[in-house]
């Protein structure tokens, strides 16, 4: 067997984990460069900020005036107690969601491109919402 000195020397394994450090080791500086080129990333986080912002601004537009016209389009077959067919209102909002957003996103580009995208995506919308009814692709009862 070992001598209990020997073993009264060695650190047991509850030493070693719990034991506090007796020198912590200090990352060297980096020549006195930050890691993070700080003006790049704030002028690039700023660029990002202003293009996003801008982007879904002229998408909630987009999808507002899609709901306001739907609305509008809508709101006087849906209140009649004879309910006569949906099919100029579909036919005229598909147009109007897909052919002139369409129309917007392939064609004109810029900022209207997602504003095209904001009235297809509230077309869509409203369609799963309502189950078909605000946009006339079914049969209201």
């Amino acid at each position: 067997m070992a001598e209990p000195h020997q073993e009264r020397d060695l650190p047991s394994l509850e030493d070693e984990i719990f034991a506090v450090a007796h020198s912590v080791e200090v990352e060297q500086a980096a020549h006195g460069q930050p890691r993070l080129q700080s003006e790049k990333a704030e002028i690039l986080a700023e660029r990002a900020r202003a293009f996003l912002s801008r982007d879904v601004k002229a998408l909630a537009a987009g999808f507002v005036m899609f709901v306001f016209v739907d609305a509008v389009m809508m709101s006087a077959p849906l209140m009649m107690s004879r309910r006569p067919s949906l099919l100029p209102q579909f036919i005229t909002l598909l147009l109007l969601a897909f052919g002139l957003g369409g129309l917007l996103v392939w064609k004109v580009g810029g900022r209207w491109r997602t504003f095209g995208i904001g009235m297809m995506l509230a077309w869509g919308f409203l369609t799963l919402v309502s189950v078909g009814f605000l946009t006339g692709v079914t049969v209201p009862l």
